[in-house]
C-alpha cells in the first residue's frame, strides 16, 4: 500500500518560535540593528566570512568603537570543512576567554561556516549558545535553522557532528544583496527541493516568480521574503516533529540519497568540476523524480514541471561525474547505512506529496539516470 503524506503549508508572520527541548528564536531583523543593540556586560565574538565583511564595512566601524565586539574573519568552504578548522575556532574561543553565559558568539556567513562554528559551540564548555546569521540563500533555507552541526571526515560529508539546540537565528535579507548567480542557484537547489516534496503552493510561487528568482534584491521584497519564509516553515515542521532524527523516514532527505558521495568526489577528484551542495541536491531531486515517474508514482506532467523549473537555472547538470552510475549507487548504499539499514528514499508522488521507496535496484538507478541524461541533453 502506498502511503501519501501532505504538508501543513501555513505561512504566518516572520517571527517564529521553534519548540524542541527549548525555544529557538528565529527573527527577521537587521544585523546592524542587532549588534548596535547589544546589552549586558559580556563580549561578542563574531566569526564572519571575509567577503561578507568586505561588503559590510559598517561592522568594522562598530568594532572600532565597541571594545566588547571582536570580528574574526573566517574563510570556510566545503574543501576545508575539517577537524582542523573546528579546532582553530575552538582555539580562538579559548584564547579569548569566552564564558558559558555572559558572552555571545555570532556566526555570520554561509552554511559551512554556520555548521562548523555551531559544532564548536556545541562542545565548548559542554555547550554554549550561538547566534547564526546566514548570508547565502542556501544557508537561509537550510543550515541556519537546522540543529545539526558537522565537519567532513575521511572523505565523508558531515561524518562527525552533533545536534545543538542552543542557538538563535537572525535573518537579514539585506545580506543577500551582493550574492552572485552561483550562490543564488545553490540556494534555489534546496528551495525547489522542499517545494517539490512538501508544498505545491510554494512550487507554484516559484513558478510564478521564476523570472525574478536570480535577482538577489528580490529576496528583500515582500514576495521574496514570503518564499523564504514558506521554505523555512517547511523545514521547521521536520525539526519540530523529529529534532534528533529518531524517525529515519524523513521527507527532507529528498535530494540527499545520490548526492552526498557525488558532491564529495567531485571536490576530491581533479577530473571533475567541483559541485556545490545545492547543485548536487538538484540533480539528485531530478534523478529521484525520474525514478518515481518510471515507477508510475509521479505523473509525467508533474515531472516535466519539476524538470522545467530546475532547468531554468544552470546547475552544471552536464558534469561528467553524473555518468558514474556506480558512484550514484554507492551513495545510496552509504545512505542506507545512515538510515538504519533501510533505503527510505523520499520520492514525490504529486507536487507537495511524497512517499518512500525501499526496494530500488541498481538497474533501476542506471536506467533512470540514462533517461535523465537524455532529457538533459535534449534541452
Amino acid at each position: 500500500m502506498l502511503n501519501v503524506y501532505k504538508s501543513n503549508n501555513s505561512c504566518s508572520d516572520r517571527r517564529m518560535t521553534l519548540t524542541v527541548s527549548q525555544d529557538v528564536e528565529i527573527l527577521w531583523q537587521s544585523l546592524l540593528d542587532s549588534l548596535l543593540s547589544m546589552s549586558g556586560d559580556g563580549r561578542s565574538l563574531v566569526f564572519i566570512d571575509p567577503i561578507v565583511l568586505a561588503n559590510n564595512p559598517q561592522l568594522l566601524e562598530i568594532e572600532g568603537t565597541e571594545n566588547r565586539f571582536l570580528l574574526v574573519p573566517t574563510s570556510l568552504r566545503e574543501a576545508n570543512k575539517e577537524i582542523e578548522s573546528l579546532l582553530a575556532i575552538l582555539e580562538v574561543m579559548e584564547n579569548e576567554g569566552i564564558g558559558r553565559r555572559s558572552d555571545k558568539i555570532y556566526a555570520i556567513g554561509g552554511g559551512v561556516l554556520l555548521d562548523v562554528v555551531s559544532m564548536a559551540c556545541s562542545i565548548f564548555r559542554r555547550g554554549i549558545s550561538v547566534i547564526k546569521v546566514p548570508t547565502t540563500l542556501l544557508a537561509f533555507a537550510d543550515a541556519a535553522i537546522g540543529i545539526k552541526t558537522g565537519v567532513n571526515f575521511l572523505g565523508q560529508r558531515n561524518r562527525l557532528g552533533t545536534y545543538h539546540m542552543g542557538y538563535k537565528v537572525l535573518l537579514d535579507p539585506y545580506l543577500l544583496r551582493t550574492l552572485g548567480p552561483g550562490l543564488i542557484k545553490q540556494g534555489l537547489g534546496e528551495i525547489v527541493k522542499i517545494a517539490v516534496i512538501k508544498s505545491r503552493p510554494l512550487f507554484e510561487g516559484l513558478e510564478k516568480h521564476q523570472a525574478q528568482l536570480m535577482n538577489p534584491t528580490f529576496y528583500s521584497s515582500n514576495d521574496g521574503m514570503q518564499i523564504l519564509d514558506h521554505a523555512i516553515h517547511l523545514m521547521l515542521e521536520e525539526l519540530h516533529d523529529n529534532p534528533a532524527e529518531e524517525q529515519l523516514m524523513r521527507s527532507v532527505d529528498f535530494g540527499h540519497t545520490f548526492s552526498p558521495l557525488v558532491e564529495m568526489e567531485s571536490i576530491r577528484k581533479p577530473d571533475y568540476r567541483a559541485l556545490s551542495h545545492g547543485y548536487a541536491v538538484a540533480y539528485d531531486c531530478l534523478l529521484t523524480s525520474c525514478l518515481s515517474n518510471l515507477r508510475g508514482l509521479l505523473s509525467s506532467n508533474d515531472f516535466d514541471r519539476i524538470l522545467r523549473l530546475y532547468l531554468d537555472f544552470d546547475m552544471d547538470f552536464a558534469n561528467e561525474i553524473y555518468r558514474d552510475d556506480e558512484l550514484l549507487w554507492a551513495s545510496l548504499l552509504e545512505m542506507k547505512k545512515h538510515r538504519g539499514g533501510n533505503q527510505n528514499i523520499p520520492v514525490p508522488v504529486k507536487l507537495g506529496e511524497f512517499s518512500f521507496l525501499q526496494d530500488v535496484t541498481y538497474e533501476q538507478v542506471k536506467n533512470a539516470n540514462y533517461i535523465l541524461q537524455g532529457l538533459l541533453r535534449d534541452q
